[in-house]
């Protein structure tokens, strides 16, 4: 069966791709999915990450939706298949340079408002400072692309300053350090005794 990427899109935001209104509506299987969704997200994506991840489809990226479609792939799929596991950050550097080069050729700015929040997310989740500050700024550019939303993307950008924070205070998201074999610091126990918490 030939993966598509309208098929992960249209899984994955439903309405919420061009009604912001509709974006409530999704934050569950996002950010709070149950089993059953998860196990949907497995179906619908791992075909797609396990290829994205040995460097196939790049036909995809001859799109704006379709490199979306491959970060989603490379992003957001690892983190609900191998949830708690190191390999859940394993394909974090390839979504990354998909952002990063979406970015520079400005593929981000023909998406909507929710398909945008995500395309950034790669940026967010990376352990860079660098690539932090451009996801704040980023974000910040959502918020002045949709004053009608206010809300949403203030949201989203109160996210993207959190984890910021984080990297700049640690250089590292202690959250991940259990998964990935890393030993906290004294500093990061105490952080974490009543940090935030955002998945993975």
């Amino acid at each position: 069966m030939t993966v598509r990427p309208k098929d992960l899109l249209e899984f994955w935001f439903g309405p919420a791709a061009h009604d912001a209104g509709a974006i409530g509506e999704r934050m569950g299987l996002w950010f709070q999915p149950t089993r059953q969704q998860d196990e949907q997200v497995r179906e619908v994506f791992e075909t797609a990450m396990k290829s994205a991840a040995a460097g196939g489809l790049t036909d995809w990226l001859v799109s704006a939706h379709g490199r979306l479609a491959m970060i989603l792939a490379l992003d957001q799929a690892p983190r609900v298949i191998y949830r708690g596991q190191a390999q859940a950050f394993a394909h974090d550097s390839q979504a990354l340079a998909l952002a990063l080069a979406g970015l520079m050729s400005g593929a981000d700015r023909e998406l909507g408002l929710a398909e945008r929040a995500f395309f950034y997310l790669p940026l967010e989740h990376s352990e860079d400072r660098l690539a932090q500050r451009l996801s704040v700024q980023s974000y910040e550019r959502l918020a002045a692309d949709f004053p009608d939303h206010p809300e949403l993307t203030g949201a989203f950008l109160k996210y993207a300053r959190e984890h910021a924070d984080v990297i700049e205070r640690f250089g590292r998201f202690p959250h991940r350090n259990r998964a990935l074999g890393r030993e906290n610091t004294a500093q990061e126990r105490a952080f974490l005794e009543d940090a935030p918490r955002w998945g993975q």
